[in-house]
Parts: C-alpha cells; structure tokens; sequence
C-alpha cells in the first residue's frame, strides 16, 4: 500500500487523533442529547395522557352533576306542575343558514333556576339520521364559552318533523345571546350537522 505523504510527521499524526477525540466528543454529546431529548419527549406524552384522563373525568363528572340537576328538576316540575297544564315547556328552533353578524334578538323569556325546559332542535332537511347518536353543546355567542353540553341523544319525530331532544334546567338560559351546535356523537370523529341561535331576556314574573 502506498504511504500517505506526510503522514509519517507527528504532527500531523496528533492532528488526526486530536480530529477523532473532537469527532468522538461531539458524537457521545449528541448522544446524551439525543436521550435527554426521548426521555423528555416521554415525559410530556405522560402528562399529556394524565390531562386527558384528568380531562375526561372532569367531563364525566360534570355531566352527572347536569343529569342529576335535571332529573331534580324534571321531579320539581312534575310534583309543583309547571303552569296551568303541568306541562314542561318546549323550545323549538331551526338551524341556520348561516351564523349572523350580530347576536341574536331576545325573543324568550328567562325560565326560572329550578325550571326544565325541553330543547328541540329541527335536524336539516338533508340530515340522515337513522341510528345515528347526536351532541348538543350550548355556548355564549360572544366568546364561545361552553355553559352545558349532553351527548348520546336520539332524534325523535313531533308534529312530523325531525329533532333532537333534551332537557335543560333553566338556570343554564340567564339573559343574553347563544349559539347551539348539533354534532354527530362518535368521539373524536364527531361531525358538524346544525347551528342554532337564540337570545333571552329577563322575564316578567309579575
């Protein structure tokens, strides 16, 4: 084999071993990085599975809390009556067309805290929904604060029109100005189906 000129001087000999100790550093450091990096990679989809098992049992627990609420109401209402006729008053809305610039005009009247009142809302024409399973989310029109939310919901048939149903005790609806979104309930593969829009004003109980 022929000798690599100037290979022989020490110097140069030192200069390639001084280059491998550089390389070898410089390698076990991205190493140790390298680790560092998955170890703390690991840590945060560790946290980020606590926070969402957090997350879910917040929601879980939320949502007792709101069944339990309304089955005390939806109770309260058959035991005082609600009205001459005893019965449980209904709002009835249509989806938009599309969302409007300004909230909504107040046009119901503030239900009382303990009052149930069952939600319907009128499923789109073009709404296939046989077996399908619906999500009803509340929230402020101004910032899109969620207030109430039920899942798991059915669509039933009255007066020959299609809707979802729920009942919503009435210290969810104070005065102001909301948006509703109907979406598919299949977990994170849920789809949009409908907006709604309503305003409420303060009631006169006189």
């Amino acid at each position: 084999m022929r000798q690599v000129s100037g290979f022989e001087r020490p110097g140069m000999q030192w200069l390639f071993v001084s280059v491998g100790v550089v390389l070898i550093a410089v390698g076990a450091s991205e190493a140790v990085a390298l680790h560092r990096a998955h170890t703390r990679i690991e840590s945060l989809r560790a946290a980020d599975l606590n926070a969402r098992i957090e997350a879910d049992k917040l929601r879980g627990q939320i949502a007792r809390e709101q069944a339990a609420r309304e089955s005390w109401s939806l109770q309260l209402a058959r035991e005082r009556g609600t009205g001459a006729s005893g019965v449980v008053p209904t709002l009835t809305l249509s989806p938009l067309i599309r969302r409007g610039a300004q909230p909504p005009d107040p046009t119901v009247g503030q239900p009382a805290d303990t009052q149930l009142v069952q939600l319907r809302l009128l499923l789109p024409a073009s709404e296939k929904s046989d077996g399908v399973r619906y999500r009803i989310a509340v929230r402020l029109w101004s910032g899109g604060d969620a207030v109430w939310s039920r899942g798991g919901l059915t669509p039933t048939t009255v007066d020959n029109k299609r809707m979802v149903t729920a009942f919503i005790s009435g210290d969810v609806l104070t005065p102001g100005a909301y948006e509703i979104a109907l979406t598919t309930d299949a977990g994170d593969k849920s789809v949009d189906v409908a907006a709604y829009e309503v305003g409420v004003h303060v009631a006169d109980r006189r």
